[in-house]
């Protein structure tokens, strides 16, 4: 049996904490916050992304926003860490037992109560010692590690960034949670309160980085599906079987202008999955002030190399007529038959054929 109270508690594990500015020593040895333009990141992101990263690929793990962007006015002690949260309404505030005050450095015994939170009439507030805070927690998808890191900020410009992006986000997908997002830092052009001026500063920003299209396409895919990288295509499968007498029947159709003389069997005996074809195959290159007719060696060569890297035999003919300026493969010399092959082999003009 469960414990109640207990077992459904569940916790997402944090990996770390991603900060927005680093602390310095003042001429009298007193340390002081300074943003930066930049994440400040532990070694194992730092290794990702870089000393000074200014965008990160970030998912939402949960939907609910009081777990992933909870957000409050807290007051904080250097000694005793949180001291206070509310939300305008309420608040859970750590008491000094013997004062009746917010619990400090000098106390000696604390109790956490219930009471009424002022906001911003708050004289703690007005005081400095309580402001508006977020704690941000997202994942890392590229980052080792299964969890969660945080960015805690106290900018009310990021707050409300952060608010728009998923309230949007939400609102056309139906959901913020495992979404691919980039989480950015950088200059907004923000109006002062104290003095009216504007100035820019440096405000968080949570945006998808590419169309609405791909958004909503994002939003519909599996999250297994959004986490694998793309396929690599650079080589042709082993397991692809040549068509021999396709190859024939291509060199007849659009290469040679005689009949075919049957294809020969590689050197095993039997037809391999993949023609295991070698430089030294093609016939010699001669002399190149020579130019003659490719051989039908050379011819059947090249069909099944193109055969065995997937290429139509139209994709063939038009390499070599943009390449060579010739329109059949007998018509390339021997030496042009090797760079064929090679293009061949690499996949290159693959993409760009327009068949």
């Amino acid at each position: 049996m469960p414990i109640k109270g207990l077992s459904e508690q569940i916790r997402i594990p944090r990996l770390g904490k991603i900060h927005l500015g680093v602390k310095k020593l003042s001429a009298k040895k007193v340390e002081y916050p300074t943003a930066t333009d930049y994440f400040v990141c532990p070694p194992e992101v730092i290794a990702i992304y870089g000393d000074k990263p200014t965008s990160l690929p970030i998912m939402i793990p949960v939907e609910d926003e009081d777990i992933w962007a909870s957000q409050y006015y807290r007051a904080y002690s250097n000694t005793r860490g949180l001291t206070c949260r509310g939300d305008g309404e309420t608040c859970r505030r750590m008491i000094d037992t013997v004062t009746g005050g917010m619990a400090n450095r000098d106390t000696e015994a604390v109790v956490w109560k219930e009471g009424r939170c002022a906001g911003r009439e708050c004289p703690d507030y007005q005081g400095k010692k309580c402001s508006e805070k977020m704690c941000l927690q997202f994942m890392l998808p590229e980052v080792p590690g299964i969890g969660v890191w945080q960015i805690d900020t106290g900018s009310i410009n990021s707050i409300r960034n952060i608010n728009s992006a998923a309230a949007m986000i939400r609102g056309l997908c139906g959901r913020v949670r495992m979404i691919p997002l980039v989480l950015s830092l950088g200059k907004q052009e923000v109006v002062n309160p104290d003095d009216g001026k504007k100035k820019n500063v440096n405000v968080l920003s949570m945006t998808h980085g590419q169309s609405l299209y791909n958004l909503l396409t994002d939003s519909t895919k599996p999250i297994h599906e959004l986490l694998a990288p793309p396929p690599v295509e650079d080589e042709a499968p082993l397991d692809v079987v040549a068509d021999i007498p396709q190859a024939e029947q291509d060199i007849k159709d659009y290469w040679e202008e005689a009949t075919s003389v049957a294809m020969p069997k590689p050197s095993g005996g039997t037809y391999n999955q993949s023609p295991e074809v070698t430089t030294d195959t093609l016939e010699p290159v001669g002399d190149k002030t020579k130019v003659k007719t490719l051989s039908k060696k050379s011819q059947k060569v090249l069909a099944q190399t193109a055969l065995a890297q997937g290429y139509e035999p139209a994709n063939v003919t038009a390499i070599i007529v943009s390449k060579f300026g010739k329109v059949k493969a007998f018509e390339l010399t021997d030496e042009e038959a090797h760079e064929l092959r090679e293009i061949l082999l690499e996949g290159k003009f693959k993409q760009a054929l327009p068949f």
